[in-house]
């Protein structure tokens, strides 16, 4: 008596960002609350090393405090993203994590966006809550600090780096504070998507993290070097903080919108790299 067999043909149906939902909740309570709060606490002990010399020397001077305490928090943001950010798609793969969740009913492409979607909230929540806490602490010292200068000292602040380096600069409105957030918010979003789409390219999260510290130079080197022809991009963010800084006119919708473009275009090569690459 023979059985005959016929071959079993494997059918692959349902949308490619099947899952999403479920693994976006996963990625977000990752973040929600203690990575957004490390990054919190992170960012006011860096506030605090400015802060607290300045109120104990009585300099009174409202610029080096703005200027020093933004610019250091900034400097630690973009590194603490692209630590943070180097390990989401490749630590996956290193630890077998990747190619057991796509054995899963879950889509290639819907872990890559659930994983970029989950990190720019957190990163985002971070900028926000924390220059939410900054901001109190800024209006109380421009209560007390010199924001104004006489005619007599007017050389001395164009003659020196950034009008002596912002020692007579005040206190930015509100409005302009929350555009700065937000255009801090869209800059480090932008630096997930380099980070996720690197993971998907590069098998060496060593060289993942040095590029993404090279793109952060470039972006800075571009805003010295050709900051008006690279104003819709990132780099025109970061002149719009150097701007909101000095509590000058910032104009944030026309980089933000381009970067904002820019970041869902590195998405999706890294979800469409993803999708082909061997995962063992």
């Amino acid at each position: 008596m023979s059985t005959s067999r016929s071959a079993l043909t494997r059918i692959d149906g349902g949308s490619e960002f099947r899952g999403f939902f479920g693994m976006l909740g996963v990625e977000l309570r990752i973040w929600f609350p203690w990575r957004v709060l490390v990054l919190t606490l992170a960012g006011m002990g860096v506030f605090a090393s400015i802060y607290l010399p300045w109120r104990l020397t009585n300099t009174n001077r409202l610029g080096p405090l703005i200027l020093f305490a933004m610019a250091l928090w900034m400097v630690v943001l973009l590194i603490a993203t692209i630590s943070i950010s180097e390990g989401t798609v490749l630590g996956d793969i290193e630890r077998g994590t990747a190619s057991w969740l796509v054995g899963m009913p879950i889509g290639r492409p819907a872990v890559i966006v659930a994983k970029f979607a989950a990190s720019a909230v957190g990163m985002s929540a971070a900028v926000f809550l924390t220059g939410g806490l900054f901001y109190p602490l800024l209006k109380s010292a421009s209560q007390s600090g010199i924001v104004d200068f006489s005619v007599g000292q007017l050389l001395e602040v164009t003659s020196a780096p950034i009008g002596n380096w912002g020692a007579y600069a005040s206190m930015p409105e509100l409005g302009t504070y929350l555009s700065m957030l937000t255009a801090i918010s869209v800059l480090v979003t932008f630096l997930v998507a380099v980070m996720v789409a690197l993971g998907t390219m590069i098998r060496s999260r060593t060289a993942v993290f040095g590029l993404g510290i090279v793109v952060v130079g470039g972006l800075v080197a571009g805003w010295f070097g050709a900051r008006e022809a690279l104003e819709a991009s990132p780099v025109g963010l970061v002149g719009a903080l150097s701007e909101g800084i000095q509590n000058r006119p910032m104009t944030v919708g026309v980089p933000a919108v381009a970067t904002i473009a820019l970041s869902l275009v590195l998405v999706a090569v890294a979800a469409w790299r993803f999708q082909r690459r061997d995962l063992r």
